[in-house]
């Protein structure tokens, strides 16, 4: 899991051409991450400047390591069965397209930990990924909310690993040196006032994250050798 969140540093998005990626070496020195901020608003008509929200991520051997920090004014969620509407709620999350083949995955978390998970070319072709692999991240999530009087909303947090059998589309999947695309996103669907963020950019006239176009470039840098 990732270490010290609350030390994390904070990028901002022209900083960032290609997300690079760290390696978490087990036992060993952890590198320094960088919270990226999930700032952009595509949808004028759903924008909320109260809400804030940012991200970082990395890798070990085992799978992709992702935390999120979020402070926003309203919270409504409930703990939902795998797989179910998780945008309605405080919801973040992650996208990725491993190769060029056309498909993605797409893993969303609200701030009580239900999951939802698909894989498909487009938001229409999706298949939702199997229980056991949602069981699998959900033994490895941990959250907490916080309402303390330096926050002026309400700030919740989750750290989270996707482990490599996830990817149940990619069975030989190797991250070391891997170079992808992928979007970050912070949604309300049913928030008293409903808004939409994203890391980096999209052009669509409604709401709509599923756009593989829009993706930005990572790469997941090779363990470091002395």
């Amino acid at each position: 899991m990732l270490q010290d969140p609350s030390a994390i540093r904070t990028a901002y998005p022209d900083q960032v051409s290609v997300l690079k990626i760290p390696f978490l070496p087990e036992g060993g020195p952890q590198p320094a991450l960088t919270l990226q901020p999930i700032s952009q608003e595509p949808w004028p008509a759903f924008r909320d400047a109260r809400a804030s929200a940012a991200f970082s991520i990395a890798y070990d051997a085992t799978g992709i390591h992702l935390y999120f920090v979020v402070c926003e004014p309203f919270l409504r969620a409930s703990k939902r069965p795998p797989n179910a509407e998780v945008h309605h709620d405080n919801c973040v999350e992650f996208f990725i397209a491993l190769d060029n083949t056309g498909g993605y995955y797409n893993f969303e978390f609200n701030c009580m930990g239900s999951i939802k998970a698909a894989y498909g070319p487009n938001r229409h072709q999706r298949s939702f990924l199997p229980e056991t692999v949602l069981r699998g991240i959900s033994d490895q999530l941990s959250i907490s909310l916080h309402n303390l009087a330096e926050h002026r909303y309400p700030r919740w947090e989750i750290c989270a690993v996707i482990p490599l059998d996830a990817f149940v589309h990619h069975p030989q999947l190797q991250l070391p040196g891997l170079q992808c695309t992928a979007n970050f996103a912070k949604c309300g669907d049913e928030l008293p006032e409903p808004h939409f963020k994203s890391w980096m950019p999209i052009q669509s006239a409604t709401p709509d994250f599923h756009q593989p176009e829009a993706f930005g470039s990572i790469v997941f840098e090779p363990p470091y050798e002395p």
